[in-house]
């Protein structure tokens, strides 16, 4: 890399750290362990200016003085336009998006303490004494956050807040519990002292959650077009208009739904789709088999993998299959892997949320139907082989990566990147010929589509919760609870529209690097490219990857 970015590039992503050095020690620096943001006025205004400075010293930097193979000039390029949009979009939100003030749901997730109990890096005490620093600084860092947050929210933003923050307070005072017996038995004076940091942890944030509560509410939380706009501009560096965002990502929708049809035709001739989906769901793992067997099916991905050649496994590690935290039992899966930066505390973990053992035998049947074992592939494909572990292999794995790669990542490639995944399998032998994978393939597809669609209608063109429930229900075969679900998050969230939007980029991309590349193209070779630059927005990889990228992204 350039000398001159690479040297800006370590000293503004030491700067990004140390203003939220929760991001440090997340990606693996553990000299930021246990600390939470300072976000006071004098603090952010701070960091505003080093931003600006930073804009300011790269764009006066010679624009093409890169040396080296064509294959270094252009990670050269990349990297330098990565750190340009990564300084962007942190000002962004502070200076135009202004989440610090109109979202505070978008903060609870600092006083997460969770990674420190679970990932064993450090012996147990030396781990609860840095989640103790974070528990003891939350009510100052509530303090200003109070201070922040404006007199008036949007409704929907106000109640996701006040449930996360309420989740939280629920997670110190029990999800916690484990941890601190374990660390009863070795050190007791450590034990009683995180008791009681939890404690006040737990206090400040219920009464944090509460006086949100109490806050008057607006119905409007829209961000509205201009921030929409350039939501995508600076995150994504996508500059297509709105409306033809809109129509793609609507042709998008029929496209699958003709596909669904067809999906379910094969499956359950004669039948409706909900039938067909019925008729694939009742095939699932019981309870006490839920993790063996989902870890057995990740080997048979794994190998799938290898034997069709479909792409690199860098690595002989696997992660671990494992019960959600109590905390994280929302989410039916989700995948936990190391920091990008990490060399101790490398453990992946994907967790699989059981049937609760109060639950009724009509209550656990119908959970274990979400986890059907052709539900249960397509999930797995997504957090784990191909999807995001094998992203975090080849990050970590890959070698020679710039450091701005690694740190500056994309939302619609990370998660675009696994939800591409779901669909490219179908087009391989494991996944070819399967009805019954194609037809959950497709419903996963189709909540993916309402997210977009939802988002770009409630954030721009007057759609109401309501109004996007019923699209849920309408278009993705959801029920009324999930559906609202799905809608609200939209309402805090709008950049979730990226899995879809994330997906098409991906499969544009595919389309023109398979031409450019002639009888020399395999899937493999183009997912190993895909992966070797890090996660960066996929207009920037198109112009690393394709000689003549083209004004179409889409």
């Amino acid at each position: 890399m350039n000398q001159a970015v690479d040297a800006l590039a370590e000293r503004a992503i030491r700067e990004h750290w140390d203003f939220l050095p929760t991001s440090g020690s997340r990606i693996g620096r553990h000299e930021y362990d246990g600390r939470l943001p300072d976000f006071s006025a004098g603090r952010v205004s701070r960091r505003v200016e080093e931003l600006h400075r930073s804009l300011g010293q790269l764009s006066s930097l010679p624009a093409d003085d890169a040396h080296g193979t064509d294959a270094e000039a252009r990670m050269d390029r990349l990297s330098r336009s990565l750190l340009d949009m990564f300084l962007r979009r942190e000002l962004f939100n502070l200076e135009e998006m202004r989440t610090l003030h109109n979202n505070p749901q978008r903060q609870v997730g600092y006083l997460g303490v969770g990674s420190y109990v679970q990932r064993d890096y450090a012996p147990l005490p030396d781990r609860l004494r840095s989640a103790m620093q974070v528990l003891r600084q939350a009510p100052d860092f509530l303090a200003t956050l109070e201070t922040l947050t404006e007199p008036e929210l949007g409704e929907p933003v106000r109640d996701m807040a006040v449930e996360a923050y309420r989740g939280m307070a629920s997670f110190y005072h029990t999800g916690l519990a484990a941890a601190s017996t374990e660390c009863a038995a070795i050190a007791p004076d450590v034990a009683a002292e995180f008791d009681a940091a939890r404690e006040l942890a737990a206090g400040a944030v219920s009464g944090f959650a509460q006086r949100l509560q109490d806050r008057r509410t607006r119905p409007d939380f829209a961000i509205g077009s201009d921030l929409y706009r350039r939501m995508l501009e600076v995150g994504e560096g996508v500059n297509t208009s709105l409306s033809d965002v809109l129509s793609i990502g609507q042709a998008n929708l029929e496209q699958n739904l003709r596909r669904l049809d067809e999906a379910a035709a094969l499956v359950a001739p004669g039948k409706s789709v909900r039938e067909a989906v019925a008729q694939v769901s009742v095939n699932h793992p019981t309870a006490e088999r839920l993790i063996p067997e989902t870890r057995d099916m990740l080997e048979d991905i794994r190998q799938a993998l290898i034997d069709h050649d479909i792409i690199g496994v860098p690595s002989e590690e696997r992660c671990q299959v494992t019960e959600t935290p109590s905390y994280m039992r929302y989410a039916f899966a989700a995948m936990d892997s190391p920091g990008g930066l990490e060399e101790v505390a490398t453990e992946a973990f994907y967790y699989v949320t059981p049937v609760e053992p109060d639950w009724t035998p009509r209550q656990q049947e119908e959970w274990l139907t979400n986890f059907n074992y052709h539900t249960l592939k397509i999930i797995s494909v997504h957090e784990v082989y191909p999807g995001h572990y094998v992203h975090n292999l080849h990050n970590r794995h890959g070698g020679g990566l710039p450091l701005v790669n690694r740190v500056a990542t994309s939302y619609a490639f990370t998660e675009g990147w696994a939800h591409y995944t779901e669909e490219m399998m179908l087009e391989t032998e494991y996944g070819r010929d399967d009805a019954a994978l194609w037809l959950t393939q497709l419903l996963e597809a189709l909540v993916r589509n309402c997210r977009y669609l939802c988002s770009l209608g409630m954030h721009t063109q007057g759609m109401t919760v309501d109004e996007a429930t019923q699209f849920f229900q309408a278009h993705a075969y959801m029920e009324e609870h999930p559906a609202r679900r799905e809608a609200l998050r939209g309402t805090f969230d709008p950049g979730y529209l990226n899995y879809t939007l994330g997906k098409l980029m991906l499969l544009k991309l595919r389309q023109d690097w398979r031409r450019q590349e002639g009888s020399a193209y395999s899937l493999r070779r183009f997912h190993d490219a895909a992966l070797s630059w890090g996660a960066p927005p996929v207009p920037l990889l198109r112009q690393a990857m394709l000689n003549e990228p083209g004004a179409e992204i889409l």
